[in-house]
């Protein structure tokens, strides 16, 4: 039996990409023949210290995830679905997040990953780091020039690796390091999530956690390998689509 518990955020509804996402998730959407989310959950799959691996998503595309899902004979799965039955009423990132960690009673370290990002490295390198440093983890990537910096939340790091500041798409940046959606939080940080939100915060993005979680505690910033896409638009869709059916000609 794993240690850890597996989270995948997949709770939008994706109206930027419409067409494509009126009936069915962007998180289904094949890249390379594959569906989206397949690339992110079958690495976590392979690991022995993943527990269980939880998938939340919204009453609008429950059925479409239970669809995907008959194809995965693994009892570590669940589908969890959070009351949320249309854009407007929506629970957000860390509002589903909070949902999920109370219905569902989450008490363990927790691999969090929004399903709509796609990363190259395997899941398994991060856990090897969150390990050796005992801290809460967040993975960031190199976007190279201050203004891209500008539409991402940006991290300022000390020597030590550790984020002293999370700037939400800042008109001056410290750096050019983007906070992507994968997390590793220590089984403490899971219980904060419903105090956070108890206190009335928002519960929309992921970012506005991270800044109150690096005001309390250490969090290491984890330059991964690889590339990573947040797939967050057609042209970002359609870019990860021709980069990994590349790597399949490799």
């Amino acid at each position: 039996m794993g240690s850890m518990d597996a989270v995948l955020l997949a709770g939008g509804f994706a109206r930027r990409m419409w067409p494509l996402t009126r009936d069915r998730p962007k998180h289904l959407l094949p890249v390379a023949g594959r569906e989206m989310l397949s690339f992110t959950l079958d690495p976590l799959l392979e690991m022995d210290q993943v527990r269980r691996i939880y998938i939340s998503t919204n009453e609008a595309f429950g059925e479409r995830f239970a669809g995907f899902l008959n194809g995965y004979d693994d009892e570590r799965i669940e589908l969890v679905i959070e009351p949320s039955p249309s854009e407007e009423r929506k629970l957000g990132s860390i509002g589903g997040l909070g949902y999920l960690i109370e219905s569902r009673g989450l008490s363990r370290d927790t691999i969090l990953i929004g399903a709509d990002n796609m990363f190259e490295f395997h899941p398994g390198e991060a856990v090897k780091v969150f390990d050796l440093e005992g801290k809460d983890l967040v993975a960031v990537y190199d976007v190279g020039e201050e203004e891209r910096a500008r539409l991402y939340g940006i991290v300022d790091v000390n020597e030590n690796g550790v984020i002293e500041r999370f700037l939400e798409k800042p008109d001056d940046p410290p750096s050019t390091l983007a906070a992507t959606a994968f997390y590793i939080f220590k089984a403490d940080t899971v219980k904060l999530v419903p105090e956070y939100l108890n206190e009335g915060r928002p519960g929309d993005a992921l970012g506005h956690f991270i800044t109150y979680l690096v005001e309390r505690r250490p969090v290491i910033a984890w330059r991964f390998p690889g590339r990573w896409f947040d797939i967050g638009s057609l042209e970002i869709y359609h870019e990860a689509d021709e980069y990994f059916k590349s790597l399949r000609k490799i």
